[in-house]
């Protein structure tokens, strides 16, 4: 069975310093971590492409999240019905 995978693409340009960039990185990869199992088998590839707080970043992250669950539930929930 695939699973999620997660793609991160955080520009020099807009968060100049390399430890930002790590934190930003490091906390969207540990919410994506922790809900992995409950997302669609899909690919995803954020591209930060504003500077903003990484607390920000990532309650916007975890927003997304919820509504690819969501997106998820549903799609499994209609091949579900056309199966039967």
């Amino acid at each position: 069975m695939r699973t999620a995978r997660l793609g991160l693409v955080i520009a020099k340009r807009v968060i100049p310093k390399a430890h930002d960039r790590n934190r930003i990185k490091r906390l969207l990869r540990d919410s994506f971590r922790r809900r992995r199992s409950a997302l669609p088998a899909w690919d995803l590839v954020v591209q930060l492409s504003n500077r903003a707080d990484p607390e920000d970043i990532r309650s916007a992250f975890d927003q997304l999240l919820d509504k690819l669950q969501a997106m998820g539930e549903s799609a499994e929930r209609e091949a579900n019905d056309k199966k039967e």
